[in-house]
């Protein structure tokens, strides 16, 4: 189905369930994280032909982003129903899409990667035992979600 945006709707919200996927047939949207709090982190621009909402419709979980209109724009909408019809039809774009994710789960991990490098300069430069240990409970803490959560499959 075709949707015709404005520029400034949200189309995904992050932290709220959406099983559909995107792809921008004509316009711009902005990426973030965080968006409207003190935190917000604007991850990108998406253009003509990429898609959004992947993770949402294959995974059934919430969304980790929020999608907003740039500019007014043509969204294709890709339900749980049209999936498999999608697919059959549109190998290319499918491709795509796993390239895509792949990036992904590279691009995380440089993060990764980035921000266990800063707080380990972090713990080096502290002077205070006591704040050492803090950043160490956090971190601790940190580990013990990422093992609730791999357990648990979340």
């Amino acid at each position: 189905m075709m949707l015709q945006v404005k520029e400034g709707d949200m189309i995904v919200q992050e932290g709220e369930m959406s099983l559909d996927m995107y792809k921008l047939v004509s316009g711009k949207a902005e990426m973030y994280v965080g968006y409207g709090t003190d935190r917000e982190t604007f991850i990108g621009i998406l253009s003509k032909g990429d898609y959004f909402g992947e993770m949402g419709l294959l995974a059934r979980r919430p969304a980790i982003y929020t999608i907003v209109m740039y500019s007014d724009g043509l969204l294709l909408r890709i339900t749980p129903q049209d999936i498999v019809d999608y697919i059959k039809n549109n190998e290319r774009d499918i491709l795509s899409i796993m390239v895509h994710m792949a990036n992904s789960m590279y691009n995380l991990k440089t993060n990764i990667d980035l921000l266990t490098e800063d707080i380990n300069e972090m713990i080096h430069e502290k002077k205070n035992e006591e704040e050492i240990k803090a950043l160490q409970e956090r971190i601790r803490a940190s580990r013990l979600t990422k093992e609730f959560l791999m357990r648990n499959k979340v």
